[in-house]
């Protein structure tokens, strides 16, 4: 499950994912303003995320 976050987070500090989500909306019939609004979402999102994750070389906190 670990490995599969952090391969979930990598791909959201991916600006090329952020893009993709934002092309895909646009193919859909989502409008350019809205389209801009997820390009901009996305790394607001992975900041928020990467806030509550421990880094990988931390030691555990049991």
């Amino acid at each position: 499950m670990k490995k599969s976050l952090q391969f979930l987070l990598a791909r959201l500090r991916e600006p090329s994912t952020w893009a993709g989500a934002a092309a895909a909306g646009v193919a859909f019939g989502m409008s350019g303003d809205k389209a801009n609004a997820l390009i901009n979402l996305g790394p607001v999102v992975a900041g928020v995320v990467a806030c509550f994750l421990p880094d990988p070389s931390s030691p555990s906190q049991e």
